[in-house]
């Protein structure tokens, strides 16, 4: 092994540093559940009382994008094992060994699919129960929500192929200056 390789390892063609580069867990994992469990309250409570077939069609999407999804991103991660910024470095190793040597590029591209698509899911139902107000609502925390993971964890990321991420380098660009 030379010293390079003792620093760094290649993901997709991606030169990754072997160590996770994402600030310690703590504050900003709790920053973004602190937005996402009412974003889950939210989506659960306007579809049971518009929908429950919606609903169920939404927590399956939501069940698809916790649990295969993880398989073909998290476990092909090269920061499997380790800290990342949702702390599913940690977790996956409990669900699926490490899938050495796989491409993430479609999981990741899934990954953004399946964000929109529970994000989009609900937003007529909260029309529907609250008006343009809860849907506006509805948007704007989805939007905040997804500005923070792409500050405070995608922007890490040096997987460069993520659209994800690609927008995180942005916006802490844009709020850096």
């Amino acid at each position: 092994m030379n010293q390079d390789s003792d620093k760094f390892v290649i993901q997709d063609g991606v030169k990754c540093p072997r160590v996770s580069p994402w600030p310690p867990s703590g504050r900003n994992n709790l920053i973004m559940a602190v937005f996402l469990i009412p974003i889950l309250g939210t989506a659960v409570y306007v579809l049971a009382k518009t929908s429950p077939l919606m609903l169920a069609v939404w927590l399956l999407a939501l069940l698809l994008f916790a649990w295969p999804l993880r398989y073909l991103i998290c476990a092909r991660c090269p920061y499997y094992g380790q800290h990342c910024s949702t702390n599913m470095g940690k977790i996956v190793p409990l669900m699926f060994k490490k899938q050495e040597g796989k491409s993430m590029k479609l999981g990741l591209w899934l990954d953004v699919v399946s964000f929109f698509f529970l994000f989009l899911l609900p937003a007529p139902a909260a029309y529907r129960v609250g008006g343009m107000t809860l849907a506006l609502v509805w948007a704007g925390a989805f939007l905040l929500l997804f500005i923070l993971i792409s500050t405070l964890a995608c922007a890490y990321c040096p997987l460069t192929f993520c659209p994800i991420g690609r927008g995180g380098r942005v916006f802490r660009k844009i709020f850096k200056k």
